[in-house]
């Protein structure tokens, strides 16, 4: 019977929704949902410290304070709260006069598949004791093949494989066609597994499990 009288959580939605009909506690509960993934977010797109992210976390949320009324409850709150925060995480790297590049709208063959071994490795979770030897050094390596990337690869990788974002909703936040989404999601793949391939680790985890067999 207790579990009849259970508070229903609210979505990101109603909770935009409530915000914008002045309900203070309605952003306290989308502040503790989205700060954490957020906060990675930035620290991915930007590669810097925990400290410099937090204080661009803050102004991202003074952004989503100052446009409230500009939100459609139709549209997805994370949708929007993401195109917010990669726009000015943009806008950041700009500033800073990060390195910039020519764009990558072109899309690439349908039969380019390169990249598959390197999403294997992010998302394996084997608990052999070979493959916890390597966590450190893969988790080095994916940093660094990450903070390489240029940046529509980066914050295409980012959306889809950390913040877990569909292929659709990364184009409505990054404003581009699906297609391009796609191609940029392959080419971050490629450039992943050449840093994994010029580093020696696919060799070093062989030899590993030879070992071990």
């Amino acid at each position: 019977m207790l579990g009849l009288f259970a508070k229903k959580e609210i979505s990101d939605e109603e909770a935009m929704r409530g915000f914008q009909n002045g309900k203070a506690e309605s952003f306290d509960i989308l502040l503790k949902r989205h700060s954490g993934g957020l906060l990675r977010f930035i620290m991915k797109m930007t590669a810097g410290n925990k400290i410099h992210a937090e204080d661009l976390l803050q102004e991202i949320f003074l952004k989503i304070i100052e446009r409230k009324d500009r939100y459609d409850s139709k549209q997805k709150f994370t949708t929007w709260l993401y195109s917010i925060a990669r726009n000015h995480c943009i806008d950041y790297l700009r500033s800073e006069s990060y390195r910039r590049h020519s764009s990558l709208d072109a899309p690439l063959s349908d039969t380019d598949q390169a990249g598959a071994v390197v999403l294997e490795i992010v998302k394996s979770e084997d608990p052999g004791q070979e493959d916890k030897i390597y966590n450190r050094e893969l988790k080095e390596l994916l940093d660094l093949g990450v903070n390489s990337l240029k940046e529509e690869f980066k914050e295409v990788f980012i959306l889809k494989e950390i913040e877990g974002l569909s292929l659709n909703e990364i184009a409505d936040i990054t404003g581009s066609p699906l297609g391009t989404v796609k191609s940029r999601l392959r080419y971050a793949y490629q450039n992943l597994r050449k840093v994994f391939s010029e580093s020696g680790y696919f060799e070093e985890r062989q030899k590993a499990k030879g070992v071990s067999s």
